[in-house]
C-alpha cells in the first residue's frame, strides 16, 4: 500500500524536474526505491541508466540492497542504475580528463583527516615567514593571555586557527576560487583579516597538495564541475550515460553539488530530488544550503509531490513535532526565523495501513527541569536504567548538544555500568580495532613496564572472570621479564598465587603470553606488518581489518617523512580519543550502516541522530546557549580568548567573502550569523523530536548560569 505523495511520484513521475519533500518516517527512501524499480521496469530509462546519488555511504549500499532486492522479486536482472556518493560522482568525472584540471592520472583524494594535518602543516610554514608569527598572535586578548598563561591558550588557539583557515579554504573552494584568485581579491582587505590570512595559507596548502598529486573533496566538487563546463564531449556523455538523475537528502545539498547534478540532468532533463528542508542541519558544517531545495520545488517547472504519512512514531509525538512547527512558524519570537521551518505537519498513516503508527500506555512525554547538569545526567543515567530492565525489546538514545556534554553523561554511565554506544566517539565494537592496536602496542614499545602488561592482558580477559584481580596483582608485582622471558624459559611457579595456578584462567594467561611474545619478536623496523600481523592474529573483523590497514599504510608514511617515529608514537596516536584515524574509521562504520540495539544506550549528539529512529529518545540539555531563539540568548561562536573586535572569527569570514564577492554590503553581519544558528537549532530540535517512536524524555538546567531554551517552555 503506497501512501500520500508516495502513490503520485511511483506511479506518474515519469520526467521532467520533480521534488519530493518529505517528512520524517515518510519512507523516501521506500517510495524512491519504488519509482526507480517502476521506471526500469517499464524501460523508460534506456538507453542511459538511472544515476542515484546521496552524500552517506551507508545510504549507498541501503539503495543498492533495497533495488536489487524488488527487482528479484521480479525475476528482474537490471544493471540500469548505479547508486553512488556525490563524490565518487566527481571522481568519474574527474578521471574522464584529470588533464583539464591539471592533474595527472595518478592523482589521489586525502581525507579529512589527512587535510587537516596539511593545512596545520602549511600554516606552520606561514608563521615562519616575516612578522606573522606576531600577526598569528595579535589576534589574542592580552588581559586573558596574562591570567590564563600563553601555553595555555596557545594548545586553543592552534587548534581554533586551523579550523578557521580550513573553514575560509572550502569557502573558497565553494565559490570556485584558486588560491592565486583568493590573494588577489583579499589584497585590499586589512592585513588582521582573517580571510587574508587564510588566502596565503591556503596558497602553500594548494602546493603541498599539487606537489603530492592530491586533491581534496572540496577539489573534487569544483574540479568536476569545471570539466563538465569546459568539455561539452565529457559532459554529452554523462548526460548519455544517465537520462535520469535521482538526489536523495536534496536539503543538504550546496551550490556546486547542485550545479553539477543540473548540469549532467540538462534544463530539459530528468531529475528527481528528494529531501526535508526541516532536517537542514548541516548549514554550518558542510556549506550546504536549504534555500535550493526549497526553490527548486517551488519552481513553476517542477513537478511536486508531498510525502506528508508517517508511521514511526505514536500520535502523541507526532502532534508534538507538528506544534513545534506551528511554534516557529507562527509565534516564533525573532520575526526573521519564522521561515526557519516551512509548513510541513505530519499525518498518522491510515488504519488499514501495513506499519501503523505504534501506541503506548501511559505517558508518552515526559518534561524535567534540574537546578545541575550533574543532577540531569543522574536522573537519565537512572531512568536508562529503568528502561533497560523492563523494555528489554526497546531501543534507547539519549542525545546531547555537544561532546564535553556527552563525556560528562558518560562518566554517569561508567560508573553505573550502563551499556552504551556512543555513536561520535565510536566506543564498544566500533573503537575495537583503534584501542586493541594501541595497547599492544603500548607494550611492544616498553615491555619493561608492568602497569603496559597487565593493560594489555585485561583485554582479554573476562569482567566476570572472578580471579582476574588476583592475576593482574601477580603481574604487577612480579618483574616482567621473569614473567615474560625468564632465563630459565620457565616461569617461577612458586611465585604464581596457588588458587591462579590451579585455574583456567592461568593457561589462558599463558596462551595470551604466547602471543604477545610474536609480537615482541617483529623488529621495530617492521612496524607496518607488526599492525597487520597483530591484526590477522587476532582476527579482525572485515571493517577492523580494514582500518588496520589504514593504520599500517599511514605507518609507512610516517617513518618515511620520520626514520625516528617509534611504536610507543603511534601507540599513543591510536589511545588518544581523538586520533587522526576516527576520520577515516567512521567511514568503514558509515558503509557498514549503524543499527539500534535493544538492550544498550545510544549516545549521540543531536546531529548524529539524523536518518536514526528509537523507540525512547532523552532530549537532554535544552538550554538557551546551546537552543538560542532569541538575538539576546549567549551565541558559542565567539572565542572568548580573542580580541573583541576578532572573537568571532565565522562572521567575519562571511563578511569578508561577501566583500571579495560584491555582495550586498548593507547586511548587518553579526545579526545575520545570529539567525542563521537560531534557524538551524530550531531544526535540529525537530530532528531530536522526530527520532522518538514511543517515549519522548525532555529535560534542561535552570539556575544563576544557565537557562532553559524558550523551546523548552514551548514543548
Amino acid at each position: 500500500m503506497y501512501r500520500k505523495g508516495q502513490k503520485e511520484l511511483i506511479t506518474t513521475y515519469r520526467n521532467g524536474y520533480c521534488g519530493v519533500p518529505a517528512i520524517p518516517g515518510g519512507g523516501k527512501t521506500f517510495a524512491l526505491t519504488k519509482w526507480v524499480v517502476e521506471a526500469i521496469k517499464e524501460g523508460i530509462n534506456k538507453p542511459g541508466k538511472i544515476l542515484i546519488v546521496t552524500y552517506m555511504s551507508s545510504a549507498v549500499n541501503n539503495f543498492k540492497q533495497r533495488i536489487s532486492s524488488e527487482l528479484e522479486k521480479l525475476g528482474i536482472v537490471s544493471k540500469d542504475y548505479f547508486v553512488c556518493t556525490i563524490h565518487s560522482l566527481c571522481m568519474q568525472i574527474i578521471k574522464e580528463n584529470p588533464d583539464i584540471v591539471l592533474l595527472n592520472e595518478e592523482f589521489n583524494v586525502i581525507d579529512q583527516s589527512e587535510q587537516t594535518a596539511l593545512i596545520k602543516d602549511a600554516i606552520n610554514g606561514w608563521k615562519r615567514r616575516g612578522e606573522n608569527k606576531r600577526l598569528y598572535d595579535y589576534y589574542l586578548d592580552d588581559n586573558i593571555l596574562a591570567s590564563e598563561g600563553y601555553d595555555k591558550i596557545a594548545k586553543k588557539w592552534e587548534k581554533d586557527f586551523a579550523n578557521i583557515v580550513s573553514n575560509a579554504i572550502s569557502e573558497f573552494k565553494n565559490n570556485e576560487i584558486s588560491s592565486t584568485k583568493a590573494i588577489e581579491l583579499t589584497s585590499k582587505l586589512p592585513i588582521t583579516s582573517f580571510l587574508r590570512v587564510s588566502a596565503e595559507i591556503y596558497r602553500d596548502y594548494e602546493y603541498k597538495l599539487n606537489k603530492r598529486g592530491l586533491i581534496d573533496f572540496g577539489d573534487m566538487l569544483s574540479k568536476a564541475k569545471q570539466i563538465l563546463t569546459e568539455n561539452k564531449s565529457i559532459l554529452e556523455k554523462f548526460k548519455k550515460k544517465y537520462t535520469y538523475i535521482c538526489e536523495d537528502e536534496a536539503q543538504d545539498s550546496n551550490k556546486l553539488q547542485t550545479d553539477i547534478l543540473k548540469l549532467i540532468a540538462g534544463e530539459d532533463g530528468n531529475f528527481l530530488r528528494v529531501g526535508d528542508s526541516n532536517q537542514a542541519i548541516m548549514t554550518t558544517f558542510a556549506n550546504s544550503d536549504m534555500k535550493l531545495f526549497k526553490e527548486f520545488c517551488e519552481s513553476p517547472n517542477t513537478k511536486v509531490f508531498n510525502i506528508v504519512q508517517s508511521s514511526r512514531n505514536i500520535v502523541q509525538i507526532i502532534n508534538e513535532a507538528n506544534n513545534f512547527v506551528r511554534f516557529v512558524r507562527e509565534n516564533h519570537p525573532v520575526e526573521e526565523c519564522k521561515e526557519s521551518l516551512l509548513p510541513q505537519y505530519i499525518e498518522p498513516v491510515d488504519e488499514d495501513d501495513d506499519f501503523p503508527n505504534p501506541k503506548v500506555d501511559g505517558n508518552a512525554i515526559f518534561k524535567a527541569e534540574y537546578k545541575k547538569a550533574d543532577d540531569e545526567y543522574e536522573a537519565i543515567a537512572k531512568e536508562c536504567e529503568n528502561l533497560l530492565e523492563n523494555f528489554k525489546d526497546k531501543t534507547t538514545a539519549v542525545l546531547l548538544p555537544n561532546r564535553f556534554k556527552i563525556e560528562k553523561l558518560l562518566n554517569v554511565f561508567d560508573s553505573k555500568k550502563i551499556k552504551y554506544e556512543y555513536l561520535d566517539n565510536y566506543a564498544g565494537d566500533r573503537n575495537e580495532c583503534l584501542v586493541t592496536l594501541g595497547k599492544i602496542l603500548d607494550f611492544v614499545g616498553q615491555p619493561e613496564k608492568n602497569e603496559k602488561l597487565v593493560e594489555v592482558v585485561k583485554m582479554f580477559i573476562s569482567d566476570e572472570e572472578p580471579l582476574k584481580e588476583t592475576l593482574f596483582n601477580y603481574l604487577q608485582e612480579e618483574k616482567v621479564e621473569e614473567i615474560m622471558y625468564p632465563i630459565s624459559g620457565n616461569i617461577d611457579l612458586s611465585k604464581v598465587p596457588e588458587e591462579l595456578l590451579e585455574s583456567d584462567l592461568w593457561n589462558e594467561f599463558l596462551r595470551i603470553r604466547d602471543l604477545l611474545l610474536e609480537f615482541l619478536g617483529f623488529p621495530f623496523t617492521l612496524m607496518e606488518k607488526l599492525v597487520l600481523y597483530i591484526a590477522e592474529r587476532l582476527n579482525f573483523s572485515m571493517e577492523n581489518m580494514a582500518i588496520a590497514q589504514k593504520v599500517a599504510s599511514t605507518v609507512r608514511f610516517m617513518l618515511e617523512e620520520d626514520p625516528r617515529y617509534k611504536v610507543i608514537d603511534l601507540a599513543a596516536e591510536l589511545l588518544n580519543p581523538k586520533n587522526s584515524f576516527n576520520f577515516f574509521a567512521n567511514l568503514v562504520w558509515e558503509l557498514k550502516g549503524y543499527e539500534a540495539k535493544p538492550g544498550v544506550v545510544t549516545v549521540a549528539t543531536y546531529h548524529k541522530s539524523k536518518g536514526l529512529e528509537w523507540d525512547n529518545v532523552f532530549l537532554g540539555d535544552l538550554c538557551s546557549e546551546d537552543f538560542p531563539a532569541s538575538l539576546t540568548d549567549k551565541f558559542k561562536d565567539e572565542v572568548e580568548y580573542l580580541k573583541a573586535e576578532c572573537s568571532n572569527p565565522s562572521r567575519m569570514l562571511k563578511e569578508d567573502m561577501a566583500k571579495i564577492l560584491k555582495v550586498n554590503d548593507k547586511i548587518d553581519y553579526k545579526k545575520q550569523a545570529k539567525l542563521e544558528v537560531i534557524g538551524e537549532r530550531a531544526r535540529l530540535l525537530y530532528v531530536g523530536i522526530t527520532r522518538a517512536k514511543e517515549r519522548l524524555y525532555i529535560s534542561t538546567v535552570k539556575n544563576s548560569r544557565t537557562r532553559p531554551s524558550i523551546y523548552y517552555d514551548v514543548l
